[in-house]
């Protein structure tokens, strides 16, 4: 299965998009307006529905004109085949809480749009698979956690891309790099920082401390550095 698309082009890729969209203007973006790209740089549209699948953990679809989806409407559950291009999101998202979660689940499907249309031998598989059922459970395991996977990289690029997030950086800690303790501790200013970029951006803490790493944005020190200096622990000898 020839699936594979490297994480350099998934970059190249997801901030090209961002730069067509905002006019090359990406490095003064403070929020992506996902929905103004799905709709009107994508061509894609966008429904909410209440979700009624089998499978509680879906909560995003992107339609390709034949599958139906499993939903609720007044009380009452059916099928419904959505038109090609059509991405449906369970409307519990549109909470003012799931904000983060809701523009990550778009900029996900809208990714798995666009990874179709760059690498036809995704979707040509699917076609394979479905009517000649020639390939293996394992086979397909793989293959969709290859394209999860590669829909989730791209996602996070078209959220954050790399120029945008180093503005940020600038904006909101004064810096070129963050600095880290061991690998998963800030200190409450960098910590602070890396809040306000979160909101800002409109995405979680999670989904920002991956994308720095990814972007080689932070700068790691010792974890004893931060014990001793930051936390004043050790000053006093121990007797």
């Amino acid at each position: 299965m020839r699936n594979y698309i490297s994480n350099a082009e998934l970059e190249e890729l997801g901030e090209g998009i961002i730069l067509g969209y905002t006019g090359g203007k990406a490095a003064k973006l403070e929020r992506v307006d996902i929905e103004g790209l799905i709709t009107d740089y994508l061509g894609l549209l966008i429904e909410y529905e209440q979700f009624a699948e089998d499978d509680v953990s879906k909560i995003g679809f992107l339609a390709n004109g034949t599958t139906p989806l499993q939903i609720c409407r007044g009380g009452k559950k059916m099928a419904k085949v959505f038109s090609r291009g059509t991405i449906v999101l369970d409307r519990y998202l549109l909470r003012a809480e799931e904000s983060g979660r809701r523009r990550f689940t778009l900029a996900h499907e809208a990714a798995h749009w666009l990874l179709e249309r760059h690498n036809p031998l995704q979707a040509a598989f699917r076609i394979e698979y479905d009517c000649e059922q020639e390939y293996s459970v394992k086979e397909l395991q793989q293959f969709c956690n290859i394209r999860e996977s590669q829909a989730d990289r791209l996602a996070a690029v078209i959220l954050m891309p790399g120029c945008t997030v180093r503005g940020a950086l600038r904006r909101y800690a004064g810096t070129e790099r963050l600095r880290v303790y061991g690998s998963t501790v800030f200190a409450r200013t960098e910590k602070a920082a890396m809040q306000r970029m979160a909101d800002r951006m409109g995405v979680s803490w999670s989904a920002l401390f991956y994308r720095l790493k990814e972007l080689n944005l932070l700068e790691y020190r010792d974890v004893q550095e931060y014990l001793s200096g930051e936390l004043k622990l050790g000053v006093v000898p121990f007797e």
